[in-house]
């Protein structure tokens, strides 16, 4: 039965993105030369503005927008992931609370009402060191980028 819900809900996502498409060709967008001229003064202004920045490849570039896809696609591969494994219980000892005694500050949660300090769970403590290692590779990848980019 399982495996029939799943064809179901991946036909149903698949047909609804006709749901996003523009009601009619008319919509006026613009052109590809018109944002292009656009996406090349911000990059000149960034490059004037901050002369020492723009020397090491930051700011506003085509490898801006290639990385931030990437993220962007990594955070839904990792949101996928996160809920396959709570539905089938693969992280150890989920509920329990991190001790504030090991794990430093680093493991408290507050909502600024109360004077107590509460930690977060050994879920979520899993979750967070492997959003910690995807962002050290994507500055990895900002201060060294490969060279095949």
């Amino acid at each position: 039965m399982a495996p029939l819900r799943t064809l179901a809900a991946l036909t149903l996502a698949a047909t609804s993105v006709s749901a996003f498409a523009p009601a009619s060709p008319a919509v006026s967008r613009p052109t590809t030369a018109v944002a292009s001229a656009v996406f090349d003064d911000a990059v000149k202004d960034w490059a004037e503005e901050y002369p020492e920045f723009a020397k090491w490849g930051w700011g506003p570039s085509v490898q801006a927008e290639i990385w931030n896809g990437r993220h962007a696609m990594f955070g839904w591969v990792v949101m996928c992931a996160c809920a396959y494994h709570q539905g089938h219980s693969d992280f150890p000892d989920a509920d329990k609370m991190l001790d504030l005694k090991q794990w430093g500050t680093l493991a408290t949660i507050s909502d600024g009402l109360e004077k107590g300090k509460d930690t977060i769970s050994n879920e979520r403590a899993i979750i967070l060191i492997a959003n910690v290692h995807a962002f050290f590779v994507g500055i990895a990848a900002t201060v060294a980028p490969p060279s095949i980019l």
